[in-house]
């Protein structure tokens, strides 16, 4: 889709990298709610409470500037910013599940 809409300089890295940070949050939330906790789950979330606030903040950062060249752009701004709220929220549930 993006080729086809011919974005000029796309953010595929902060792409990849969002889906990824969301993915692992996923995965944190349902091994918390659903399995049993293990050492690559610890790894996660080391992961998604000490780097990927800094990852989501520096993609939420450089595509401010962008983010009225496509909708691209837009949603990955949006996308850095809101994981502060979905990680807020997700420790808060973790603590009233545990």
């Amino acid at each position: 889709m993006i080729k086809r809409d011919k974005v000029k300089d796309p953010p595929i890295i902060d792409l990849i990298l969002s889906f990824a940070t969301y993915g692992g949050l996923l995965l944190v939330i349902l091994t918390t709610l659903f399995w049993e906790w293990s050492a690559m789950a610890s790894l996660g979330a080391f992961y998604l409470i000490i780097l990927g606030p800094i990852v989501m903040g520096i993609i939420a950062y450089r595509n401010y500037k962008n983010r009225n060249i496509s909708k691209y752009h837009e949603w990955t701004h949006w996308a850095g910013k809101a994981y502060f709220v979905f990680l807020a929220v997700s420790v808060f549930i973790a603590f009233i599940v545990e």
